[in-house]
C-alpha cells in the first residue's frame, strides 16, 4: 500500500469509527439515612407488586437492595439492563449507585429508568447525575477491518502491560496499565447480527469526579500506539517477524531488542520509528466525545450548559 492509498484508508476509517460511551457506575450519598431506608422498601414494594415490569431484586456484599431494570418498559425488542442499588453495608460507602451501558439506554429507556428513580429517591434526578460521583466510566472505539492479530499495542505511559492468547498462540485480549486507574484494553469484539468481529479499543477510567466534569476528561486513549504486526519485515532482519511481534506484544522494544546483537538492535530500532500506524492519531475520536455524552441523553442530567454543537460547559 502506498502513502496516497494509505492516507485514503485512515480518512475512510475516521468517517467509520464512532466513539461510544459504554459504561457508567455513579455513587450518590444521601445524608438522611430515613430517606435511604424509605428508597429500599419502596424498591422492594415495587418488587413485590411487580409494578415494574422485568425488574429483579437481590441483595448482594455491598448493598440491601440490588435492582435490574429491564427499559423501556413496554418495548418488545431488546432492553437495557440498568442495575440500581440501595442501603449500602457498611460505614462510608454511598446510599446509591447505578450502573449501565448509556451507548444501549435509548431515549424512552431513560425517560423509564429516570422515572423509576424519580420515584424513590428524595434527590432531583439532576442533583443525582450532577453531583453523583463517576467511579467508572468506559469508552470504546471499534475499527472495522482491523483485527488484534495484526497489530502490536503498547502504550508508552502505562507501566504494566498483559497479554492473553487462544490455545493457537494468537492474541485475544491485550491490557495497558492497571484497574487501579486507567486501563486499556484491546481485543477482537463480535459485530452484532454477524458471524464476523473487528478491533475493539476500551478505555476504563476510575475517575472519581462528579457527573459534571465528565465532559471535561482528557483523551482516554492518550499514549496508546497501534503499529503494523509485520513492521519488521521492512528492517531485513533475518528473524520472522511474528516472533518479534510476540516479543513486544510480551515486554516492549527493549526486551525484543536485548538478545540482539548491535547491528541489529540497530535495523529494529529504524524499522520501528518509520512503522506508519495502522490508526491515525486518536485524538481525532476523542473529539467525538461531546457529542457521545449528547447522543446518550445525558447532557442536561450532567449540567451540561450549552449544546456541544458550539462550545461544551460544564455548570
Amino acid at each position: 500500500m502506498n502513502n496516497d492509498q494509505h492516507e485514503a484508508s485512515l480518512i475512510n476509517l475516521t468517517e467509520k469509527v464512532t466513539l461510544k460511551f459504554d459504561r457508567l457506575s455513579q455513587c450518590y450519598n444521601e445524608p438522611n439515612l430515613d430517606f435511604v431506608k424509605s428508597t429500599c422498601g419502596l424498591l422492594l414494594d415495587d418488587h413485590y407488586r411487580k409494578t415494574i415490569p422485568g425488574m429483579k431484586v437481590t441483595a448482594n456484599a455491598r448493598y440491601h437492595v440490588s435492582c435490574q431494570i429491564p427499559v423501556p418498559f413496554g418495548s418488545v425488542d431488546k432492553k437495557s439492563v440498568v442495575t440500581f442499588e440501595a442501603g449500602p453495608r457498611h460505614p462510608g460507602m454511598s446510599s446509591y449507585r447505578i450502573d449501565f451501558n448509556p451507548s444501549k439506554l435509548s431515549s424512552s429507556g431513560s425517560i423509564d429508568f429516570l422515572s423509576v428513580l424519580q420515584t424513590s429517591i428524595d434527590a432531583d434526578t439532576t442533583e443525582f447525575f450532577k453531583l453523583g460521583k463517576v467511579t467508572r466510566c468506559d469508552l470504546a472505539l471499534d475499527f472495522p477491518g482491523y483485527h488484534l492479530v495484526d497489530v502490536i499495542v503498547r502504550s508508552s505511559r502505562a507501566q504494566k502491560h498483559g497479554l492473553y492468547s487462544d490455545r493457537y498462540g494468537d492474541p485475544e485480549t491485550v491490557y495497558c496499565g492497571t484497574p487501579r486507574s486507567r486501563r486499556v484494553v484491546a481485543y477482537e469484539k463480535p459485530i452484532e447480527a454477524s458471524s464476523a468481529s473487528c478491533l475493539r479499543l476500551e478505555s476504563r477510567l476510575k475517575p472519581g469526579i462528579p457527573g459534571h466534569q465528565l465532559i471535561n476528561l482528557k483523551n482516554a486513549f492518550a499514549g496508546i500506539d497501534l503499529i503494523p504486526e509485520d513492521f519488521s519485515v521492512a528492517g531485513g532482519l533475518p528473524i520472522h517477524h511474528q516472533f518479534i511481534a510476540d516479543s513486544i506484544r510480551l515486554g516492549g522494544l527493549k526486551r525484543a531488542l536485548r538478545p540482539l546483537g548491535t547491528a541489529q538492535r540497530k535495523q529494529l530500532k529504524a524499522a520501528y520509528s518509520a512503522a506508519s500506524p495502522l490508526i491515525p492519531n486518536l485524538d481525532v475520536f476523542w473529539a467525538q466525545w461531546p457529542h457521545a455524552l449528547e447522543s446518550c441523553g445525558l447532557t442536561k442530567g450532567l449540567g451540561i450548559l450549552k449544546s456541544v454543537g458550539t462550545t461544551s460547559l460544564a455548570a
